[in-house]
């Protein structure tokens, strides 16, 4: 299947670290009830990229047998690992959401999060209607940018953009090739789309998480400190595969310069939490959730 996903747009640490921030314990009644996820069962995602939301449904459910499907090899290697880390019994398959490679009616519940979008829409709806249980359920997540807030914490200064816009530029852009966005959809298409390809008891819904806001009141110092140290290593490793893709764009020295100034910045935000500096920053997410029956 190859890693070209996980090299040339979302590394398996960015995908990782981000989905971890978005989806948690403690926001769980916001997103789990869209997934449709219950005690007991048989789960797959498809396209879970590094795993984090099949580990976070195995750790909030243990009852249920959970798998993770995605195309790109590097993602399983490092999903797998992160199970062994953790100690959460997820299986991980390498396989093509247009072609699955499971038995008729093998599920309870598939589940997608930002994949629809990047795949042509025939197949992956009717694969997850073959592979689904009669009454089982499909979720389809899917952030709208739009409705986003950016207002995070502060990003690079000159001299840190002045090397990333150096990096990139060297990078071939391989989006078209891997169709990047070519199966866009407008909201209201979602569960439009649920019903044309037989799916029954559909419904949309829209929820708002807040990955990264460590002044707010009801967030802990620890959960602060963890906002920000997952975000640091969310970045580090969107920096780590860039500089896989463009080595030669920087020497040694600046790489080194460009790495130090990234976790400058971290390390300031860090320090000015725990001195009681409450800058309020902050990033929210919007996901939309189509989700349907099999009959």
């Amino acid at each position: 299947m190859g890693s070209e996903w996980s090299r040339y747009v979302q590394s398996s640490g960015e995908l990782y670290y981000s989905r971890l921030l978005r989806f948690t314990e403690e926001n769980q009644a916001l997103w789990l009830p869209a997934l449709g996820a219950g005690e007991e069962g048989d789960v797959l995602e498809v396209g879970c990229g590094g795993g984090s939301l099949c580990l976070r449904l195995k750790q909030l459910r243990p009852g249920l047998r959970v798998t993770g499907l995605d195309r790109d090899e590097g993602h399983i290697r490092f999903a797998r690992e992160k199970a062994a880390e953790t100690g959460l019994d997820c299986g991980f398959v390498v396989g093509d959401a247009m072609e699955l490679p499971f038995r008729d009616e093998s599920f309870d519940l598939c589940f997608s999060h930002t994949v629809a979008e990047h795949v042509p829409h025939a197949p992956f709806f009717r694969e997850q209607r073959r592979v689904l249980r009669p009454g089982g359920r499909i979720a389809v997540l899917s952030v709208r940018s739009r409705l986003g807030l950016q207002g995070g914490m502060a990003g690079p200064d000159p001299e840190e953009q002045a090397l990333l816009d150096r990096a990139w530029a060297a990078v071939e852009d391989p989006f078209p090739r891997l169709q990047v966005g070519t199966f866009e959809m407008e909201e209201r298409q979602f569960p439009a789309e649920l019903e044309r390809y037989g799916f029954r008891q559909v419904r949309v819904e829209l929820f708002t998480l807040l990955p990264f806001a460590p002044d707010n009141g009801d967030v802990s110092g620890e959960r602060a400190l963890w906002q920000i140290e997952t975000l640091r290593l969310a970045g580090l490793a969107n920096l780590d595969k860039l500089r896989g893709l463009a080595e030669e764009a920087l020497d040694a020295a600046e790489w080194a310069r460009l790495y130090a100034l990234q976790n400058a910045r971290f390390d300031r935000r860090r320090r000015q939490y725990l001195a009681g500096e409450r800058l309020w920053d902050f990033s929210s997410v919007t996901v939309l959730a189509a989700s349907g029956v099999k009959p």
